[in-house]
């Protein structure tokens, strides 16, 4: 049973419920060379992944590569 302030949603969860909605999952950005060269270079760029690592487990349980999710999660 979910919690009174989680509603149920279709994501993929890890094996304790973390989804990437959650506080609890942590979203790791890897990025090309030419992405990581650009950044150092002062620019801003666009992950090519982004995994979704649940910070209890400390499995990654969802790996997104789309482009609206990539640049969600600009540094």
């Amino acid at each position: 049973m979910l919690p009174a302030y989680r509603t149920a949603t279709n994501l993929p969860t890890c094996r304790c419920g973390t989804d990437r909605t959650c506080r609890a999952a942590t979203p790791e950005r890897e990025y090309t060379f030419a992405g990581a060269l650009y950044a150092l270079w002062g620019g801003t760029s666009v992950p090519a992944r982004v995994n979704f690592r649940c910070v209890h487990c400390g499995i990654v349980f969802e790996v997104r590569s789309d482009r609206a999710t990539r640049r969600a999660f600009v540094i």
